[in-house]
């Protein structure tokens, strides 16, 4: 059976990164000026979705009107716990600009209460090295199987596509 090792990390309530990015964030307003913006890997609707905050909190680092990173909640989140996706332009990688989108989605996140989880592939450098960036605790590793029922959508599990 196919897998892969995913490390989890819980990102602390101390969890900061300075940086000159500009960060735009879901609970502010202007997110209308970023429809235009998708940066590609986003279902049209899907786009409009994550804008519109239908599916979870987000936090984009900005150049200039350009989306270059993205840290978003790619699960429902739980009364408990919420978990982050991050993706970075791969012109615009090794500037901390994840890291910078990361602790933004952190600190809207934190006055809920709920435990937030950074999780990525093993294999994946670049992700591994935003939880170095910021600090992050390691609480597991685990083994995932791929699934096997062939749904292999990269829809959010939110997204109105899916239904």
């Amino acid at each position: 059976m196919a897998g892969r090792f995913v490390l989890s990390f819980v990102i602390d309530e101390h969890v900061r990164f300075a940086s000159p990015v500009r960060i735009a964030r879901s609970d502010a307003r202007g997110g209308d000026r970023l429809r235009a913006a998708n940066p590609g890997g986003w279902e049209p609707v899907e786009w409009d979705e994550l804008l519109d905050g239908r599916l979870g909190p987000w936090a984009f680092a900005l150049e200039g009107e350009r989306v270059v990173a993205i840290c978003h909640t790619p699960l429902a989140m739980t009364a408990t716990s919420a978990e982050c996706g991050v993706w970075t332009d791969p012109a615009f990688r090794g500037r901390g600009y994840a890291a910078a989108a990361t602790a933004a989605w952190a600190a809207l996140l934190r006055p809920t209460g709920r435990e937030l989880i950074y999780r990525c592939d093993e294999t994946n450098r670049s992700s591994r090295r935003v939880a170095e960036r910021l600090g992050l605790r390691l609480v597991a590793r685990t083994w995932e199987l791929e699934r096997a029922d062939g749904d292999g959508s990269k829809l959010h599990p939110l997204c109105s596509l899916r239904r």
